[in-house]
């Protein structure tokens, strides 16, 4: 039998294959190249987007920040002026209380009583000092006071006698009933609410 000696064929056909393979080898890595370079710049574009996005997200919560820090000084401002109107209110209302308190203790004060100091403590209560021809005198006093209105509670201070002053006290004539009276400011409207309770 012949033989046949095929071997530079196949040596055509080995080269063939190999600069295929070269040349797919070089196509893939060029893809490879071309596709990593995509997905790079994709993901490069993706992060300078985000970083905008960051920028911009910054600016507007540093915006809100400070229109927050603002908002907040004005609470502050509000609450300050708020108090002070409070305190105003309340001055404003107390004003003529103290005015009608006074009314009222002239008025309510009977003959053989005088005065020697009447004090007010917190706009809440009176302290009234004074003496008196007789003892009597001094209890009729305490039931118009009890009586008046922006009064209330008013009694006698300590055991409830009193004691006889034995000389003269402060301009007055020795022989008369020194007496100390306390009693709680109550203006009408006070009085209204406590009965509604």
């Amino acid at each position: 039998m012949r033989r046949i000696n095929l071997l530079p064929w196949r040596e055509e056909r080995r080269q063939k294959r190999q600069r295929d393979f070269v040349i797919h080898l070089l196509l893939a890595a060029a893809v490879a190249v071309a596709v990593s370079f995509g997905i790079h710049t994709y993901m490069q574009a993706q992060i300078e987007h985000q970083n905008d996005r960051n920028a911009y997200l910054e600016d507007v919560i540093q915006e809100l920040d400070r229109k927050i820090e603002s908002i907040n000084e004005l609470k502050e401002r509000k609450a300050e002026l708020t108090a002070r109107m409070e305190v105003i209110e309340t001055l404003q209302s107390n004003r003529p209380t103290i005015v009608h308190l006074m009314e009222n203790l002239v008025t309510t004060l009977p003959d053989g009583i005088q005065l020697s100091d009447v004090s007010v403590k917190n706009d809440e209560a009176i302290s009234i000092q004074g003496m008196a021809d007789a003892q009597a005198r001094v209890a009729t006093y305490l039931r118009r006071l009890n009586d008046a209105d922006y009064l209330d509670e008013a009694s006698l201070v300590g055991s409830g006698i009193l004691a006889q002053s034995s000389k003269d006290d402060a301009g007055f004539k020795a022989g008369r009933y020194v007496f100390s009276i306390e009693g709680k400011i109550t203006p009408p409207g006070d009085d209204d609410a406590d009965k509604e309770d």
